[in-house]
């Protein structure tokens, strides 16, 4: 079954943030991630709007898959960049069509 990786994102550094994204991007390629969307928050139609935050959905093969993403040696070493570019929440969900 497929999972999908909700990643909120809120930003503290936004260079560093770009330099993030293209680099996960070229891992999440070459894993066969789906990036299904990603975008800005531009505010909440119900409940509290979170700060200013970018999110991104993926859609990965299965739980494994997300869990030897995030530990494959590659993204381990973005995770410093990450960390000075963002506060990031990574939600998992069973996809259910």
């Amino acid at each position: 079954m497929s999972v999908l990786n909700f990643s909120y994102a809120t930003i503290k550094d936004a260079e560093k943030f770009g330099e993030y994204v293209l680099a996960a991007k070229v891992l999440l390629d070459q894993a066969g991630v789906e990036v299904v969307v990603r975008g800005n928050c531009v505010g909440a139609f119900r409940g509290d709007k979170a700060e200013e935050h970018v999110t991104a959905v993926f859609r990965y093969r299965d739980v494994e898959a997300v869990e030897r993403f995030y530990a494959s040696p590659a993204y381990l070493e973005l995770v410093p960049l990450r960390d000075e570019a963002c506060e990031m929440t990574i939600v998992l969900y069973d996809e259910q069509v």
